[in-house]
């Protein structure tokens, strides 16, 4: 009984001692940090799997602990429970073995309500509105920008029609930022479920990874969603609900990226299909993220794929395409 109550607190102690280095890492190393900050939840990660939640909990709880009084309590805030909540239930979904998507569905879940939680107590309890100060230094930014081009002698007609270009953007950016922090969520999760794994399996463990990118395909309730938007958004502006017309358009953006994904993974499909080229296949991905007129294209090849199915997802695959172990 002593011995199996020993080793979940050596390796707590262990872990938590990594997760305060990362902590000191992502504050007095600026480039560095920016990355360690991201994956600070795999130590906690790790001690969920091995030993349960109960004992993840405890080590945040005591990281946090540390780091508000090495560094600073907003930071042990941000870190603790930002990343925490993140770390406790994503070690949670490795343990009980849930697939891929489950496990980065739930985490991204607990990442946004993280967030939320934390912008929360920076606004109530600590007197800050993270958003606000955001869009003012993105104000700020917009002036910087139109001195430069003073600078570099352009015209004041032309300076004022990029300032109302950037201005829109500024908007635009703001209106959005609920569907950033989503998309944000799921992308911390994701990578923070790429080292957990890879960590996991030199340690022993084995888990499932994700299926070949070009035969990934969402739910047909992505479609709907899409669809949704684009009624919620009509409505919106038609009858003049901001409230709605805000929800449509970030709704729009969140599905509207995960379809361009599951149109790309149509693309790729087929280019290994047929034997593409690797540059003409560079080329495209460019062209994508460079071209509204491409992106589109592909937006809509994703919410086509998702109705008509076109490559035999439902049905099994032909062998060249699924004898591979993956990409």
């Amino acid at each position: 009984m002593t011995t199996t109550r020993v080793r979940p607190m050596v390796e707590g102690g262990i872990l938590s001692a990594v997760a305060i280095l990362f902590a000191m890492i992502s504050v007095y190393i600026p480039f560095i940090g920016a990355f360690i900050n991201l994956i600070w939840p795999v130590p906690i990660i790790l001690l969920g799997v091995r030993h349960g939640y109960k004992w993840s909990m405890m080590a945040t709880a005591v990281a946090g602990i540390l780091i508000a009084i090495l560094v600073h309590p907003l930071h042990a805030v941000a870190v603790a429970i930002g990343f925490g909540m993140t770390g406790i239930v994503l070690g949670h979904c490795f343990r009980k073995q849930l697939s891929p998507v489950y496990t980065v569905l739930f985490g991204s879940i607990a990442s946004l309500s993280a967030k939320i939680i934390v912008l929360s107590i920076s606004a109530v309890v600590l007197g800050i509105n993270p958003l606000a100060d955001h869009a003012e230094a993105m104000g700020k930014a917009v002036e910087q920008a139109i001195n430069v081009y003073r600078g570099f002698g352009m015209k004041e007609a032309e300076l004022a029609q990029l300032a109302e270009s950037m201005k829109g953007m500024l908007e635009m950016m703001k209106l959005i930022l609920p569907a950033g922090f989503a998309l944000a969520s799921v992308v911390d999760t994701y990578l923070n479920f790429l080292v957990a794994r890879a960590v996991l399996r030199k340690l022993g463990h084995q888990y499932a990874a994700f299926p070949i990118f070009r035969t990934w395909s969402f739910s047909p309730v992505l479609l709907y969603a899409f669809v949704s938007s684009m009624v919620m958004l009509y409505w919106g502006k038609s009858r003049e609900i901001e409230m709605l017309a805000t929800a449509g358009i970030n709704l729009q953006v969140v599905s509207s990226l995960l379809l361009m994904v599951q149109g790309m993974a149509v693309a790729m499909f087929y280019a290994k299909k047929h034997d593409v080229p690797r540059i003409i296949v560079g080329v495209f991905v460019f062209m994508v993220f460079t071209n509204n007129f491409i992106m589109q294209i592909v937006v809509f090849t994703g919410a086509f794929d998702i109705v008509f199915d076109f490559r035999r997802l439902r049905r099994p695959l032909p062998p060249s395409v699924n004898s591979e172990s993956g990409e």
